[in-house]
């Protein structure tokens, strides 16, 4: 027997107690919204039916991420809403699509370099120990000759100071330098990383030494293939980690890394010294890149990627009349962590993650806010826009369902006016609502602020439209959104992160909410105008893998900040961060000596730090500056791979999910 929609939420669309406010009022923000059935079962039902450990935390790989997904589609049928895709034998609500939910090396990684000195020789290198390659890397064959490349950084304008005064300065590790159809052989990181006067931003590692970065310069350069090594400076000489979880797109070229000792070898063989060219860039800031006299590398990347189909849960809420050809998008993931792993931030657990709060609450504030809907409307024909009803999948595998619906909309993304997100929904106290994204257009202010009023939420609001959540995904696409979120909490992808820590009440007032919010953009005249970032996305820097761990966890809402300290909503029990004294509410504005003004200011700081070294950690607390001093810990059972959204990739330095 197929579940069906919750009684609670059959009563709201068919229930003719509750006296409905005129119509038109929906269209105006400032007329108080509609009642709303009291009731707490819809709302409970879906986040436990979601949340239940028959589910197996809606992990990718698990038959519980497909009984989840039929549980959805069963409850579509339960709606009003009509099957959006037409290519499968009956319509259906499923958008199924193929994802790439990871990489790992394959077969066939081999590298080996011929010595200038005697040809005869060839010199092959042993996998994992002399070489490896980047996840990002191409899957393809090279064979060229070698060109040293620095740091293989262009820039342009930074500031170095000399006489106090700042002077423009570019640098260019391909300037006199031809390296179209050879191999570019790069240092990691950048010039005088420990110089706060550097113009790369000193011990902050600018987005200059990203290795995306990087490999897009040597791709434009002509170069076949970018092979890597730490500099002399450096103590660390690990190879990476080619498995990755999550979305990986490739470089457009072979990009690997060998041991500091294979690329002085090289160096040598071409009659170069490693160190004098790295004292050398580092003396003056002038590149030193130079064709490596005959040096020949060939080799092949094979990295092979690990591919599932998944489906998104898609409907659509037809519209009436002149409004009826634009869209309205609400949405809220449905997958989670499974059974834990990398993701989890007690990665050693083999628990059901069941991901109550992230994100099953999500899911039920945006069916039981399109059962509210229903029940609403019903009797009324007046003009109205289409309201289409996507579950994602695949999000914490990085946006996987949104970039998916985005790149192959359903109906025309053009036409579409607004995106409401739903993610983290499940975990109101004092009242607090925030509503991130809002700078994404003028207009959200007008919209959202008389609604919050008058359902008693004190909203927090603000920040454009990226974000660690399905939102981006629409934003980069040209459609203003907003992203409903009750906070940040210490069970975040943890096992404990489960139904009887939720608010059903407080879920049920924000379904309410939304259900208020979708009626005002559904007979709005005009649809939310669109406002652009300035800045975008922040791109990272390379990230050392001996970043120390501090055990906090930033408040997400926060996250739009680009200045003023990192806000905490937590810590992590026993991590440095609560040894230290250091506890949720607190606002972190300084780390041994460096202001931090955003969550990527507080990454760069701890990855500049090794585990066991003492920091002077400052803190704003009750509106008094507190100094406390903390050990730093070694990430691994209490600490996650840093990432970048919620939900990236988790090789990505600035993920405002990740603990620090």
């Amino acid at each position: 027997m197929k579940p069906r929609l919750p009684a609670a939420a059959l009563r709201l669309r068919h229930s003719t107690v509750a006296a409905l406010a005129s119509f038109f009022a929906l269209s105006c923000a400032s007329t108080p919204p509609t009642p709303f059935d009291p009731s707490r079962d819809c709302f409970r039902e879906v986040t436990t039916a979601l949340a239940d450990d028959r589910m197996e935390g809606r992990g990718i790989g698990t038959e519980g991420l497909d009984r989840a997904t039929d549980y959805l589609v069963d409850l579509y049928g339960e709606l009003d809403l009509e099957a959006m895709r037409s290519d499968s034998p009956a319509p259906s609500f499923r958008q199924t699509f193929d994802a790439t939910i990871g990489v790992r090396a394959g077969e066939g990684n081999a590298l080996e370099w011929s010595d200038p000195a005697n040809e005869d020789r060839g010199n092959e290198l042993t996998f994992r120990e002399d070489f490896m390659p980047f996840g990002f890397s191409s899957s393809q064959s090279f064979s060229g000759e070698v060109a040293f490349v620095g740091y293989g950084i262009v820039a342009e304008g930074l500031a170095v100071t000399g006489s106090g005064e700042a002077e423009s300065f570019s640098y260019d590790d391909y300037a006199g330098v031809d390296v179209n159809g050879r191999v570019a052989l790069a240092m990691r990181y950048e010039p005088r990383e420990d110089d706060p006067d550097s113009p790369f931003d000193g011990k902050r590692s600018s987005r200059f030494s990203d290795l995306r970065y990087k490999a897009l310069k040597a791709r434009e350069a002509g170069a076949i293939a970018l092979i890597f090594f730490s500099p002399p400076a450096e103590d660390d000489d690990r190879l990476p980690r080619t498995g990755r979880r999550g979305a990986v797109s490739e470089a457009g070229l072979p990009v690997l890394q060998v041991s500091r000792e294979v690329a002085r070898r090289w160096l040598e063989a071409a009659g170069e010294d490693l160190d004098a060219l790295h004292e050398g860039i580092e003396t003056d800031l002038q590149p030193r890149s130079r064709a490596l006299g005959g040096l020949e590398v060939s080799g092949t990347t094979a990295i092979d990627a690990r591919r599932t189909a998944l489906d998104n849960v898609v409907g659509a809420w037809p519209g009436r009349g002149e409004l009826a050809s634009e869209t309205v998008v609400v949405g809220a993931h449905f997958d989670h962590l499974g059974f834990g792993g990398a993701g989890s931030l007690e990665p050693d657990s083999k628990a059901v993650h069941n991901g109550a709060d992230d994100n099953a609450s999500g899911v039920a504030g945006m069916l039981c806010a399109v059962a509210d809907l229903e029940r609403r409307f019903e009797g009324h024909d007046e003009p109205r826009r289409t309201l289409v009803v996507a579950s994602f999948n695949g999000e914490e595998s990085g946006l996987l369902g949104s970039n998916h619906y985005v790149r192959h909309p359903p109906r025309p993304l053009e036409q579409t006016v607004a995106m409401v997100n739903l993610d983290m929904v499940g975990r109101l106290r004092d009242e607090r609502l925030h509503a991130l994204g809002t700078d994404s257009s003028p207009d959200w202010s007008g919209i959202l602020d008389p609604l919050a009023e008058a359902r008693g939420f004190s909203m927090v609001s603000g920040g454009d439209g990226y974000g660690p959540s399905d939102q981006m995904s629409f934003y980069g696409a040209g459609v203003p959104v907003v992203h409903f979120f009750t906070g940040s909490h210490g069970e975040y992808h943890t096992p404990a992160d489960d139904s009887e820590q939720l608010n059903f009440e407080g879920g049920t007032r924000i379904a309410a909410m939304v259900a208020d919010t979708l009626a005002a953009l559904l007979v709005r005249d005009e649809g939310p105008n669109y406002a652009s970032s300035g800045h975008g996305p922040t791109m990272a820097g390379d990230s050392r893998g001996f970043g120390a761990y501090l055990g906090t966890v930033p408040d997400y809402a926060d996250m739009h900040s680009r200045e003023g300290g990192v806000l905490l909503s937590a810590v992590r029990p026993d991590a440095p961060a609560d040894l230290a004294g250091i506890r949720g509410g607190d606002r972190i504005i300084e780390i041994d000596g460096t202001r931090i003004h955003n969550l990527y200011d507080m990454t760069f700081v701890l990855r500049d730090h090794r585990p066991g070294e003492v920091v002077e950690v400052v803190v704003v607390r009750e509106g008094e500056s507190v100094a406390l001093h903390a050990t730093l810990g070694r990430r691994g059972k209490r600490s996650t791979p840093t990432t970048t959204s919620p939900h990236g990739s988790p090789d990505d330095p600035a993920n405002p999910h990740a603990t620090d």
